[in-house]
């Protein structure tokens, strides 16, 4: 099922199942949801720092709570939540390094205690730091959005220790289609699997519906805009890798398919990687990854067609085209 059939369907999961269901598929507590949103800096640039409450059926916005943003045991600036029920504050780091600041809700409102505090950190890079970015969906993760709603995922095989090697090299950046509200469990996600340190950047509804491609070239050309060495880019779609390609990026397409895939399917994988240029690495996981960043292994486009072509020709069933 693809993300735009799903965001209905959630929508009507959520709606139908009220808060029990916000809880299971979006890590809410008692039918709220509170999040905190990363931020990606140079030193001396102003951001934002943004927390939000949703509530109800459809988590719609909650309007006139207080959020506390607290650094090193002290509070820094609060401010209340507006009609979108977000509330900003603006921070400058003076130089590089992680600003990790709790965004906390007053108990004022509230006819039980507030939901947990949430997380946030401000990632403060110089322009020319060297930076990987990475998707979460059938990259990190094993498996696809589906198994993130209704389950706990299992982490990709060697993707936790690979990435923690990549991170003593390149800062990484985690930029995920997934919208805004999947933020709290994504990020306990990343936590809970010992992932390295790094923002969590998400899409809000609209860049979710606009489609992948059209998001993530868009989040990516703002920040190569901004930093002039993000090298890398790791990701499981076509668009992904494009996106990556299209902005200067070495990019790495992640292809695993299915081990009951028939000829057809295989040669038609195959086929749709010719919408990529010859130096996007395609991949079969995160050991290839490694070869190709600190061995200077190479995993070109037309290797892995030919590869994807072989595994058909092995199968029962059509001969290949032009085969007997």
């Amino acid at each position: 099922m693809s993300r735009l059939a799903m965001l209905p369907l959630l929508l009507s999961w959520l709606g139908a199942g009220g808060c029990g269901a916000q809880d299971v598929l979006l890590g809410a507590e008692r039918g709220y949801l509170f999040a905190a949103y990363d931020a990606l800096a140079l030193p001396g640039e102003t951001v934002e720092l943004r927390g939000r409450l949703q509530a109800g059926d459809l988590l719609s916005a909650q309007r006139g709570f207080v959020v506390r943003f607290v650094r090193e045991g002290a509070i820094f600036k609060a401010a209340e939540t507006d009609s979108h029920g977000v509330a900003a504050v603006t921070f400058t780091p003076s130089r590089a390094g992680e600003y990790r600041f709790r965004a906390e809700l007053s108990p004022s409102g509230f006819a039980d205690r507030p939901p947990s505090p949430a997380e946030l950190v401000v990632a403060c890079r110089p322009r020319d730091a060297p930076m990987m970015v990475v998707d979460l969906d059938k990259t990190l993760v094993a498996s696809g959005f589906q198994q993130v709603l209704i389950g706990e995922p299992e982490p990709m095989p060697h993707s936790q220790r690979v990435a923690r090697r990549l991170a003593g090299r390149y800062g990484v950046v985690y930029l995920t289609h997934r919208p805004d509200f999947f933020g709290p469990k994504s990020k306990a996600w990343l936590a809970g699997h010992g992932y390295p340190p790094g923002p969590v950047l998400l899409s809000d509804v609209g860049g979710f519906l606009a489609g992948s491609e059209e998001f993530k070239s868009g989040a990516l050309a703002e920040l190569c805009r901004r930093f002039k060495r993000i090298e890398i880019g790791v990701g499981d779609k076509i668009a992904d890798a494009k996106a990556y390609h299209a902005n200067g990026l070495k990019a790495f397409l992640i292809i695993q398919p299915d081990p009951a895939a028939g000829a057809e399917a295989l040669r038609t994988l195959a086929q749709s990687l010719q919408e990529l240029p010859e130096s996007v690495q395609v991949v079969t996981g995160w050991d290839q990854v490694e070869k190709a960043v600190f061995s200077k292994a190479s995993f070109p486009r037309s290797q892995a067609q030919a590869q994807l072509n072989r595994m058909a020709d092995a199968l029962p069933g059509k001969p290949p085209p032009g085969g007997k």
